[in-house]
């Protein structure tokens, strides 16, 4: 992967390379500037295909006429390159940024929906003097851009060089930030840096004479279940994930897998391991007796992989989380971002690209509150829908259904109190009044594919892989796999109660059968008094009531409610954990002020909590 920057009418080449420079840890193995009145390109380089001096970017067409400064993978560029060539093409590398040049030329924007990968780019065609920026179909390569004043335009893959800009002034986004605390990642096309705002996926910008339009070129597709038989739905998952991974495994670099014991991470190894060579795995957990640790021992062992683990602890958070947030650009109230960090830093040791399981969650049905979908749950459609909205992300407030409301504190306890002294934001919830059990289903997992996968999963694993240059893959959302789940009911997803249903059948035959049966366990570290310790330490160092009160975005006697409304250990353990998440997100938000606003926009990542008090 690379990072890239560009500048349309403002800035010059010294603000360019200082710009490009802040995403060396995207490209460590080259750096690239192109400059054309007042067009202005720079990439930073990580090589894997063609990791010769001819993939070197930005890249120019033999002409002159285009110019192209490109972050990702073109999974399908052999067949794009062939079909090209009997157009009249001619190639001079081996890269997929060449095809994306060529075939820019022979398509124009047309190009975008031949295109199967991740990626983020800008070209520059100069004899319409018109910028198309395109993100990809899924958004797993970020893509941020600002406006200036009298049509200018900025771009870059990661949110920290805008403030380099001249005339920048850095401020928070307030609907962002209410997002962050709201849903434990922001939700909003607004970064929480005022006026720099996500490209979506699947979407493409073009300035052209200093206007700009935003136009989707493609979307997730909308459910369109097919009815067949259910091993032959199975049957069809599989050969469409064993294609996708195959293309996935091309590069010309060291490639491994994370490896967490569940379904999803195992499935991968698994088929890769089948398509060939000895795969490296990598594991993150909490101790000898974690039981991810252990499940992922038995999927090495079966499957024959080099493998690695890393040990993370309650009070390695810390230290890790100014670190972390240095290269997540915005607050994410999970703590798996810091297990990812130490877990791709292992990695990257030992390869340059790592296949993952994001997205299998959201395509196929994995999380906890899908749960509320199942047939033998007697909820109402409206107890379905009000108790689905308490625990989609985070909510702020119980149900105001009755019953829901009853049954929430019930299942879940008390919900921790927000420490914003707005209103909390009413984001859209997903569209699911009035429909039936296996419909609303399916309708929610279009949402979640459509908001929560990239707004922070996706987000997550991007910004914490490539803070160690190292480049993730995501079989599971290849489009291939994602138009084919689109076209399996809902009954297949969730089945006698079972997770990922369909997904377990076609992976059943090349897994250990207790890695097939075994249920999903949340990514998470370890609630308990470490913990709790290693939260108030940081609360103590970052939420003084006077630091609150000058920073402005919260309420300090809210904050110090809702560190003093700990759940006792009598509540059930989601209170406890969402309580912990709600700390965690206000403590990030802390920390992005002082990284983002208060912060030398050049200086590095922190080392430690100590350098940012």
């Amino acid at each position: 992967m690379c990072g890239i920057v560009g500048l349309l009418r403002c800035g010059d080449g010294a603000v360019l390379r200082r710009m490009t420079r802040l995403l060396t840890h995207r490209g460590p193995d080259d750096e690239g500037f192109w400059e054309s009145d007042d067009v202005l390109l720079g990439h930073r380089r990580l090589s894997i295909l063609d990791p010769t001096p001819a993939g070197h970017q930005p890249m120019v067409s033999d002409g002159g006429e285009l110019a192209i400064t490109f972050n990702g993978e073109i999974y399908n560029f052999r067949q794009l390159r062939t079909e090209l060539e009997q157009l009249g093409e001619r190639f001079h590398t081996g890269s997929d940024t060449e095809v994306l040049l060529a075939g820019y030329r022979q398509w124009g924007d047309d190009l975008l929906p031949r295109l199967d990968g991740i990626f983020g780019f800008g070209l520059w065609d100069a004899q319409a003097e018109r910028l198309l920026l395109a993100r990809d179909h899924v958004g797993v390569k970020p893509l941020y851009w600002h406006r200036g004043p009298d049509g200018a335009l900025a771009f870059a893959s990661e949110i920290k060089p805008f403030r380099l800009l001249p005339d920048f002034v850095p401020a928070v986004s307030r609907p962002a930030l209410r997002s962050a605390l709201r849903f434990a990642c922001n939700l909003e096309t607004e970064t929480m840096l005022a006026g720099v705002h996500k490209l979506l996926p699947g979407q493409r910008l073009v300035w052209q004479r200093g206007g700009v339009e935003v136009h989707d070129y493609w979307q997730f597709p909308e459910p369109a279940p097919r009815i067949e038989d259910p091993k032959a739905t199975a049957g069809r998952l599989r050969e469409v994930l064993e294609r996708t991974i195959q293309a996935q495994m091309i590069s010309d670099v060291p490639l491994g897998a994370a490896l967490s014991g569940g379904l999803d991470s195992s499935g991968i190894v698994a088929l890769m391991a089948r398509a060939g060579g000895r795969v490296k795995t990598f594991t993150v957990g909490h101790g000898a007796d974690d039981p991810d640790l252990l499940a992922s021992r038995v999927v090495a062992e079966h499957c024959g992989t080099e493998h690695t683990e890393t040990l993370v602890e309650a009070p390695h958070l810390a230290d890790l989380a100014p670190r972390a947030m240095w290269f997540l650009e915005e607050p994410a109230g999970q703590m798996e971002a810091v297990q990812m960090f130490l877990n791709y830093e292992a990695a990257a040791e030992h390869v340059k690209v790592l296949l993952v399981g994001e997205g299998a969650d959201e395509l196929f049905a994995g999380y906890d509150r899908f749960k509320l979908f199942d047939q033998k749950l007697p909820l109402t459609p409206g107890m379905r829908r009000a108790l689905y909205e308490r625990v989609y992300m985070y909510a702020d407030r119980q149900p105001r259904h009755l019953l829901a409301g009853l049954a929430s504190r019930l299942a879940w306890g008390p919900l921790p109190g927000s420490p914003l002294p707005d209103p909390h934001p009413r984001h859209a919830e997903p569209p699911l009044q009035g429909l039936g059990r296996e419909a609303a289903l399916e309708r929610a997992l279009n949402w979640d594919q459509r908001t929560y996968l990239h707004h922070l999963a996706l987000k997550r694993a991007d910004a914490t892989g490539m803070a160690h240059s190292l480049e993730l893959r995501v079989p599971f959302l290849g489009k291939e796999v994602v138009e084919c789940a689109a076209t399996i009911p809902g009954r297949l997803m969730r089945k006698d109660g079972i997770e990922k249903w369909v997904l377990r059948e076609a992976l059943r035959d090349v897994l250990p059968p207790r890695i097939a049966q075994r249920p999903k366990r949340p990514f998470q570290m370890r609630h308990g008094s470490s913990l709790v310790d290693t939260l108030d330490l940081m609360s103590e160092k970052l939420l003084q009531p006077g630091d609150v009160a000058a920073r402005g975005f919260f309420d300090p006697a809210k904050v110090a409610k809702l560190l003093r409304d700990r759940p006792s250990t009598r509540k059930p353990v989601v209170a406890q954990r969402v309580w912990s998440y709600r700390v965690w997100a206000t403590l990030l938000c802390e920390l992005w002020a002082r990284l983002f606003l208060d912060r030398d926009p050049e200086a590095p990542a922190p080392s430690s909590l100590q350098e940012v008090l």
